[in-house]
């Protein structure tokens, strides 16, 4: 069975279970279940650390900001975090539990949501969009009964929202107003992904669905599963989904399924990253209630390349580029690099040349047998 961090650039340590990662052009961020936040550089050097008030939920990156800055959905809160220096620029304390959040890329408007839960009754019972300028100045807010899923911000500054019950569809807010749009009626929107100006959602009937450019219809990519999409990811192209049966699928932007994978375990989640023997590779994390697998596979084929198992549960997976990141339950961050990862796959230079520890061998095996400590403390 194959190690996985013989197949990492390299891997960190987190205080508690990672619950967020964010890829940057050259910088990779993560945040844990209590709200502590680290900033590394590609090479694996520390540059900053923060602490936010609770389990970060969400990160999203400002990169055309002047400057840069990253925003995280935290306990209560959103805070706005300087992206060189890691000093907070504000926070802004919300309603409920805080849940997404994204930006623009200049800045100009940062979008949040928060949900308050009812114990009595076993559910959401109302959610608020919080809209913001860069500085943190809140220029609207907007509560209603669903819970949003996928939050996207446009060009044009408009937001849209993936909701489930009771009515479903798309909320959409702009500065100057909010409108419901009713779009599959009675089918909840549980996932959504966007990318290369694309946008499909997940939904409980097992339909995944891809709006269109003016954001005001939904097509059917997919409706040949009974099961709930309870992830998916997209690169525009297509879209690798999942949910409780184990089956991963991928199915055409253009609409119809390529190929679909039975991983014999719920999907708890998924992304779409860089090519491995001449086709895009699909990550997809599986958990059975006692171990994780992280799984990876060619996009084309369905050809499972590498299963990563006996891990402990997978709580956050993304890509960009020529980088993957993972955040797990026992506190460690990977980042895998495309050219090293593909060569330890197909067997070629299986010595150690990434920058795992940046340490001499010695010292980079104490550092080794300390953190092993440190994860049976954490069991």
């Amino acid at each position: 069975m194959a190690d996985i961090s013989d197949y990492a650039w390299f891997v960190r340590d987190l205080p508690a279970a990672a619950s967020s990662v964010l890829l940057g052009k050259s910088r990779l961020y993560a945040g844990d279940w209590n709200g502590y936040l680290c900033c590394w550089s590609d090479e694996g050097g520390l540059l900053w650390t923060a602490q936010a008030e609770d389990r970060v939920e969400g990160m999203c990156g400002a990169s055309e900001a002047k400057p840069p800055f990253i925003c995280a959905t935290a306990g209560s809160k959103v805070n706005c975090i300087d992206a060189a220096s890691g000093e907070e620029r504000w926070n802004h304390q919300l309603i409920g539990s805080s849940d997404l959040v994204t930006c623009s890329d200049d800045g100009n408007r940062v979008l949040a949501t928060s949900s308050v839960y009812e114990i009595e009754l076993n559910d959401f019972i109302e959610s608020t969009c919080w809209r913001f300028d860069g500085d943190g100045n809140l220029v609207r807010q907007d509560t209603f009964e669903e819970r949003p899923w996928h939050l996207i911000l446009d060009q044009a500054g408009a937001a849209r929202m993936g909701v489930g019950r009771p009515r479903c569809g798309l909320i959409m807010q702009t500065d100057d107003e909010i409108t419901h749009l009713n779009l599959a009626e009675d089918d909840p929107i549980l996932c959504g992904a966007t990318a290369s100006g694309k946008t499909v959602f997940g939904h409980a009937s097992g339909l995944i669905s891809l709006l269109s450019k003016n954001g005001k219809k939904m097509k059917s990519l997919f409706d040949g599963s009974e099961e709930s999409v309870l992830t998916l990811q997209s690169d525009g192209k297509m879209v690798i989904a999942g949910g409780d049966d184990g089956m991963a699928r991928a199915v055409s932007c253009k609409g119809g399924e390529t190929w679909a994978v039975d991983l014999g375990r719920p999907l708890d989640e998924c992304t779409i990253a860089f090519e491995i023997l001449g086709e895009k590779s699909c990550w997809v994390a599986t958990w059975n209630g006692i171990q994780a697998s992280l799984w990876v596979i060619g996009s084309e084929s369905g050809k499972v390349h590498v299963e990563f198992d006996n891990l402990p549960r997978i709580h956050t997976l993304t890509s960009r580029g020529d980088r993957v990141a993972v955040g797990i339950d026992d506190g460690r961050v990977m980042l895998f690099n495309e050219e090293l990862f593909s060569r330890r796959i197909t067997g070629e230079g299986n010595e150690p040349d990434g920058p795992t520890d940046g340490l001499d061998s010695s010292t980079g095996q104490s550092r080794l047998s300390l953190q092993e400590k440190l994860r049976s403390l954490r069991k």
